[in-house]
């Protein structure tokens, strides 16, 4: 690639970079109240405290959306029970851990992104998100927006001979053959990059396809963040503002009248030692000295009745679970559903977009394995999700749908609140089964057997 063009990319990419920035300190609960507070501009005697209170709705809501669901890990099934045992070999541990993470990224950013690749030591399929800020697709021009190449670049710091920390940036050039890497020293909050030539690096991979899955938050690719930032910092201003009002109030403004001292610090001294002051009659022989005080006058009510009423529109437009609610006790699983009704809607429409990005991993893993109908074989995803439900309505569902066979036993285990692995239980069940023959058998052969009496033998 022309150095030129690289130093562009990167220079024009800053805007999106500081929006991605912006919508991970609300995540870190380091919301922009922090660099503002609410003071005014021009200095006011009775405003001296300037708290900056942070709140982490954000958090809090995007933290919600990832356990809920994906605390109970997708399965999948390709109708190959030996596939499903290798596919799930290679996803590995991690695959619980990497799919929560690219969630909290697509709801905080928009997008998230995962790359895969074949590990050259021991000829195994790796994944791992990629931080979203780092990454740069590149689409063709037709509506399904086909993946042709991919820009990656991010800070490094290195030590050079000296033992000392320098900084340089690593950029990444990525298509469906082969990878281009450069090198440049400086940082992205620099003025200029200086490209070394001696650092390039390029090699070929065989994956046949740019080696990143998109993972939208949704179609639309909005952030949930700005559905209620602007509601977040409104929160963040009244409640600095109240803390604010709440230290001021414990200082006094001195108002002083004919005061007959020769400066303020006889005045306070006068006032801690005797406990009075002096003041002195008017021009006119007739007014009077005195002292009075001035206080900040808090209107509680007002503050609290719309600090409420923000906290209630934020979970409403994040559309996440009402946090106030009382206990539901044994409510029915229709009332536990309403109750994550918002929720769900707004999970159900991530759930569309990562479907698509979990069928490009499990395709990529099945290419790997040497799977000839790669492209073609079917994949089902199970999702579970991390609710409140009432296990005994729903074991009572799960009884009476076995009694009366209307369902496969394997849809049964499915849905059964207990259950998270289907396979796994039906091996368990098999198993279960064949101790209690083993068992029957064994008592059936102490007991003697069947008798040799014939019908009709005394």
């Amino acid at each position: 690639m022309d150095i030129n063009k690289i130093k562009r990319i990167i220079s024009q990419d800053g805007e999106r970079r500081r929006q991605i920035a912006i919508e991970k300190r609300y995540y870190e609960n380091d919301n922009m109240i922090k660099d503002k507070g609410i003071l005014p501009t021009n200095t006011d005697p009775m405003r001296n405290a300037d708290n900056r209170v942070s709140h982490n709705f954000h958090q809090l809501i995007t933290d919600e959306k990832t356990a809920y669901m994906f605390t109970n890990p997708v399965l999948f099934d390709v109708q190959d029970e030996n596939v499903n045992k290798k596919l799930t070999e290679i996803l590995g541990d991690d695959f619980k851990s990497e799919s929560a993470y690219l969630c909290t990224n697509a709801t905080n950013n928009k997008v998230a992104w995962l790359h895969y690749w074949i590990d050259s030591d021991d000829v195994t399929f790796q994944y791992a998100t990629v931080e979203t800020e780092q990454c740069l697709p590149q689409f063709d021009g037709n509506l399904k927006k086909k993946l042709i190449g991919f820009y990656r670049y991010y800070e490094v710091l290195e030590e050079d001979y000296t033992g000392r920390n320098k900084e340089y940036v690593l950029f990444e050039f990525w298509d469906n053959k082969h990878c281009e890497k450069y090198k440049f020293k400086g940082n992205l909050s620099g003025t200029g990059l200086t490209y070394l030539p001696e650092a390039y690096e390029e090699f070929k991979h065989n994956l046949e396809a740019v080696p990143f899955i998109e993972f939208k938050n949704n179609r639309n690719m909005i952030s949930d963040l700005k559905k209620y930032k602007d509601l977040i910092d409104i929160y963040d201003k009244v409640m600095s503002g109240y803390a604010n009002d709440l230290e001021d109030i414990q200082q006094l403004i001195y108002i002083l009248e004919n005061y007959g001292g020769e400066d303020l610090k006889e005045f306070l001294g006068d006032l801690k030692r005797f406990k009075t002051v002096k003041t002195e009659t008017g021009e006119d022989g007739k007014t009077s000295g005195g002292l009075k005080t001035l206080q900040i006058e808090i209107p509680v009510e007002a503050r609290n009745s719309i600090l409420e009423i923000i906290k209630k529109q934020i979970y409403e437009s994040g559309q996440a679970l009402q946090q106030d609610t009382e206990s539901f006790g044994n409510a029915s699983g229709v009332a536990l559903k309403f109750f994550y009704r918002k929720l769900e809607l707004k999970a159900g429409l991530t759930q569309i977009e990562f479907e698509k990005g979990f069928n490009g991993l499990i395709r990529a893993i099945m290419k790997f394995l040497g799977i000839t109908d790669w492209k073609t074989k079917p994949i089902t995803q199970t999702w579970t999700r991390n609710m409140i439900s009432n296990d005994l309505e729903n074991a009572q569902i799960a009884n009476e749908s076995k009694a009366n066979e209307t369902i496969s036993d394997e849809t049964i285990l499915k849905n059964h609140p207990w259950v998270e692995n289907a396979e796994d239980e039906r091996k368990k069940l098999d198993k279960q089964k064949k101790e209690k023959e083993k068992r029957q058998q064994e008592l059936f052969a102490s007991a003697g057997g069947f008798d040799n009496h014939t019908e009709g033998e005394q």
